[in-house]
């Protein structure tokens, strides 16, 4: 794999948080930001849910960057932080909603505040299909194509096998392809 210069300035902001300073946490969190919240918004389908998963991620980030051994590492790292966490509000949400027995409003998701305005009838299209889907092939797509990640790095970030990555991927696109083509 090739480094690039974003990928050298990333370790080296890594390197600098660990050395405790302020200013490189504020650049990196100014970094990742959009990142994170786009895969909680895929893997979470709630805005609430998606602000409360970055507030834990990068509390689970701060207090894990000092054992972090390889800051080459930080980005699928901070991927399966963000993936655990959102696990954890999705368990805690079935609780609570088999307690109170309240519906999910799947429009929700469109919600995210990078959501780009609509640029025409056939990117209206992609957006709902892709909104569509299953939140485990939606967050694979964003991850891969919104956010640059290997499929090795996100089979990491998910733990799960790169051959599912792969496999995910693929119907993601099967079923985006079928959807499209049907309207």
């Amino acid at each position: 794999m090739t480094r690039t210069s974003r990928d050298i300035l990333d370790e080296w902001l890594v390197l600098r948080c660990q050395g405790r300073d302020a200013e490189a946490l504020r650049e990196l969190v100014r970094r990742y930001q959009p990142r994170i919240w786009r895969q909680a918004m895929y893997l979470t389908g709630r805005r609430e849910g998606a602000e409360e998963v970055v507030q834990e991620t990068w509390l689970a980030i701060v207090r894990g960057l000092p054992r972090l051994r390889d800051p080459a590492a930080f980005r699928s790292w901070a991927c399966r932080i963000v993936s655990r966490r959102s696990a954890d509000w999705i368990r805690r949400r079935q609780r609570d909603r088999a307690r109170t027995d309240h519906a999910l409003d799947p429009d929700e998701a469109a919600d995210a505040p990078d959501a780009l305005p609509a640029a025409g009838d056939e990117l209206q299209k992609l957006r709902r299909a892709i909104r569509n889907l299953p939140a485990h092939l939606r967050c694979v797509l964003g991850m891969h194509y919104q956010d640059g990640l290997s499929v090795c790095e996100i089979a990491y970030a998910l733990d799960i096998p790169a051959g599912t990555v792969k496999s995910r991927l693929h119907h993601a696109r099967n079923t985006l392809r079928e959807t499209l083509e049907r309207k």
